[in-house]
């Protein structure tokens, strides 16, 4: 199919054609059997088949061990804001601020507890990573290891007994350590699959820690022991990411990967770093750059409407930052072809030429 536009949009975000494909054939006939995936019944053998396929392959390209729970839930990552604090919040947990829905987190939270935000960018836009000392006889810390809007991430994981990570806009995009989270959560719809679907990575004891004082709905235990089937998932949308992580064991696994996002940002970032002053980058802690999220802003607003329009006419599409950050945001999730990467730096290295 050749007339796929490089979509830069932060979510739901662009998928590998070939998981597309597959998804699109399953959809409408699952393995030669005449009925479609989103047809079956949860607690068939076709979809169970299905579930644990995708929990194996998920653990192996995260190389997750057996002290840890795999879950498929519902209700995005906005939902876990509330569902952590509810499970695990008794006495006192800790929150970072890096960002919007670091910043949501926390506040949902308020409402179980005491939570404390230890450290807090907001005084310069979310344009950094604040420096940070957490405690360990807290229930939990809280973390947004990529911040989607702000274009910053964490380049190092800290240590921590009860280390709880938002990591919606990266997961699977770098190797990290899954036996330094007590649980790790992240919305399907950037760098996984379609939206509907919420990946939890959960470490048994912790699990097992929770309060049980609450509907069984909201339950990480209850929905641990009924194997993510204490209703129904989202069938299809689960099925997306077995073909997702599928694809990224054809393309080598997450090293693979990762080798590869980090040559697609830095196409980027070196178009803004070697413009003169033309693209001004919005992240000032270089360090910690989003290799997910690639934030900068133009010398004008006229300029960054000229800037969206010219490149959507050359097929890159959703290039508009947010609107507390305005400029551009390009996201360069797993699914973006580096010759997507490369398309826009060539652009905007022509874009400035002609107008700086």
């Amino acid at each position: 199919m050749s007339d796929r536009i490089f979509n830069f949009s932060a979510g739901p975000a662009t998928l590998p054609l070939e998981v597309l494909e597959a998804s699109a054939q399953a959809l409408v006939d699952f393995e030669g059997k005449g009925v479609g995936i989103a047809e079956v019944s949860h607690r068939g053998k076709e979809f169970i088949g299905v579930l644990e396929e995708c929990k194996d392959r998920c653990r192996t390209l995260l190389n997750i061990s057996d002290d840890y729970e795999i879950l498929f839930m519902q209700g995005g990552a906005t939902q876990q804001f509330t569902l952590l604090p509810m499970n695990f919040l008794k006495s006192k947990a800790q929150y970072l601020n890096t960002g919007q829905w670091a910043g949501k987190a926390a506040k949902c939270a308020q409402s179980f507890g005491n939570v404390e935000v230890i450290a807090d960018s907001s005084d310069k836009n979310f344009s950094y990573i604040p420096e940070y000392q957490a405690s360990n006889d807290v229930d939990y810390f809280h973390i947004c290891t990529n911040n989607t809007i702000f274009g910053t991430r964490l380049s190092s994981i800290p240590d921590h007994p009860h280390l709880i990570g938002d990591m919606s806009s990266e997961i699977m995009s770098r190797e990290i350590d899954v036996n330094k989270f007590a649980m790790i959560y992240a919305g399907a719809q950037k760098n996984l699959g379609p939206s509907g679907v919420v990946l939890v990575i959960i470490r048994k004891d912790f699990l097992a820690s929770g309060k049980t004082d609450m509907p069984d709905i909201f339950n990480y235990q209850v929905i641990a022991e009924k194997d993510s089937c204490l209703n129904t998932p989202p069938t299809f949308g689960i099925y997306i990411l077995l073909e997702n992580f599928r694809w990224l064991e054809r393309q080598g696994g997450i090293a693979a990967v990762e080798a590869v996002n980090e040559r697609k940002a830095k196409l980027i970032y070196d178009a803004i770093d070697n413009s003169n002053g033309f693209y001004t980058g919005t992240v000032s802690d270089i360090d910690n750059r989003s290799r997910m999220n690639i934030t900068y802003t133009l010398p004008s607003d006229e300029l960054t409407a000229q800037f969206i329009s010219e490149a959507a006419e050359q097929n890159m599409q959703a290039l508009k930052g947010y609107r507390s950050v305005g400029g551009i945001r390009a996201s360069t999730y797993n699914a973006m072809p580096e010759a997507g990467c490369e398309a826009l730096a060539n652009f905007m290295n022509e874009f400035a030429s002609k107008n700086n």
